[in-house]
């Protein structure tokens, strides 16, 4: 229809569902509730483990369901509510009884999972540019929650404005993903990996960096204590997390004398200690720092197209990442070790001349690698261990295709006899897979053991990984196998 100033107007959508059934469904929601709260701790007791742990994941995902209810109300109460955000939350912050914070959370993820059309919009029938359907089918399903929404939403809206829609779009399948296999804290370090999704550039140069960097000594306290702040550049940031990996663990930096005896320092503690102890070894006589890895080296992964570019980052052994053109451009900032990878993903060059030994397996492992393999971790190769896939004790090779990296806690729960069907087991995962290593999981926790990985945000944008997957797909996408192994 037409207004009177000849404005075609799109007809009302039809009401889909009932005032009625709404109701209803809210007065049964309660009544289940309730009776889900009559079960106390003696009725969850008479579940054996198993059924008992399928019980309150049941409970957890209909919990999670409720945030696409969340988004349907504050879709609808759009109108009613201020266009200025913080009277929005406080508002909406009133309505539920919850937190400010909380309020702000719900309100970011509506504008994510919710998919109702905008009548004003060029395409009437058309979601909002926001609207991310896989995540929302997370939601749905029980597999995310607002909390786990809003982390996306945050991480798309600190980029550059121009690059939102088309990340918003390029994200939505993978995030939905990753929180699917490896839960809502895989999103919290999302920014490398959804620039590289887009095929965005790093949006702060090395000018940048060095402009906003800053460490600051503070006054003394009435305590004699310093507070200290700042914000360190790339290149700071993993020389000082190399320092922590290798001397603030539990005993490092401890007095000889001092041998056996507990160390009960907390984590800020000993990280403290590491600071002190390299500054007095660089400035003054002290016991000499040694390194935990056997390198004192920070180790960056490149691949050759970035070699030849100089664009982007580079993932160090650390976590830490260094724009490309600090260590093309630059070296001399960072005392490290570069390792370029190949088309394939396979390793070109480490910076050593050397036969392959323990180190060696270890540098070229970063590079193939990246961080642990194990499902559900982020620790970086340098707070790692390396794990034999077939176990020594089972013959297993000392040889860098039989190596993977694993997290210190996942690596105490392998068997690597692989008796225990209680306990994680490695394989080496088929060639064709793209893959290193499958991790079978303990039969308690999935009886069909069905082989899992971690689908971390940094391993996929790792240079390693991302070829083998590549060219994975493209076997698999290839008419002729034979042409697929050309760069």
């Amino acid at each position: 229809m037409d207004d009177d100033n000849g404005w075609d107007i799109p007809e009302p959508r039809p009401p889909v569902g009932s005032v009625v059934d709404l109701q209803a469904a809210l007065d049964a929601l309660d009544a289940a509730v309730e009776a889900v709260v009559e079960h106390g701790a003696d009725t969850w007791a008479r579940l054996n483990e198993y059924d008992r742990t399928h019980a309150a994941k049941r409970m957890e995902a209909s919990r999670k369901k409720l945030s696409l209810a969340d988004a349907s109300f504050l879709t609808a109460h759009e109108d009613a509510m201020s266009d200025i955000p913080a009277r929005r939350v406080r508002l909406i912050s009133r309505i539920f009884n919850i937190t400010r914070r909380e309020a702000k959370v719900r309100l970011a993820a509506a504008t994510r999972i919710s998919g109702r059309p905008d009548p004003w919009a060029a395409d009437p029938g058309a979601p909002g540019p926001d609207y991310m359907p896989y995540l929302a089918d997370a939601v749905a399903t029980g597999d995310a929650d607002c909390t786990a929404v809003e982390k996306v939403d945050r991480q798309i809206r600190a980029l550059p404005a121009s690059v939102q829609a088309e990340i918003t779009a390029a994200a939505d399948e993978p995030c939905a993903t990753l929180v699917r296999t490896q839960g809502p804290d895989s999103l919290d370090s999302l920014r490398n990996f959804l620039l590289d999704l887009a095929g965005a550039e790093e949006t702060y140069t090395d000018k940048d960096h060095q402009r906003l960097r800053s460490f600051t000594v503070g006054r003394q306290g009435i305590d004699g204590m310093t507070p200290v702040r700042g914000l360190l550049t790339p290149e700071a940031a993993a020389t000082l997390t190399r320092l922590m990996i290798d001397h603030a663990s539990t005993g490092s930096l401890c007095d000889e004398g001092d041998e056996g005896s507990e160390d009960t320092r907390t984590p800020d503690q000993r990280r403290h200690d590491a600071l002190l102890a390299a500054v007095n070894a660089g400035y003054g006589p002290d016991k000499p720092l040694s390194t935990g890895r056997g390198a004192t080296t920070i180790v960056a992964v490149m691949g050759i197209d970035q070699l030849a570019s100089g664009r982007g980052t580079a993932l160090t052994d650390v976590g830490v990442h260094v724009p490309a053109s600090t260590l093309v451009e630059d070296p001399g900032q960072i005392t490290g070790c570069l390792q370029i990878q190949g088309f394939e993903g396979r390793t070109l060059f480490f910076g050593r001349t050397r036969r392959l030994g323990s180190l060696d397996q270890y540098l070229a492992l970063v590079g193939e690698e990246g961080m642990s393999s194990a499902p559900g971790s982020d620790s970086p190769p340098a707070a790692s261990h390396m794990h034999h896939i077939v176990g020594w004790s089972a013959g297993g090779r000392t040889d860098l295709d039989n190596f993977t990296f694993a997290a210190p806690p996942q690596h105490a729960l392998v068997d690597d006899t692989q008796t225990d069907p209680d306990r994680w087991w490695t394989h080496v995962a088929p060639p064709e897979s793209g893959r290193r290593v499958d991790w079978i999981p303990p039969q308690s926790t999935d009886p069909d053991r069905a082989p899992v990985h971690n689908d971390h945000p940094t391993v996929w944008r790792h240079p390693g990984v991302t070829r083998r997957r590549r060219f994975r797909d493209r076997d698999l996408n290839s008419e002729d196998p034979a042409d697929s192994h050309t760069p």
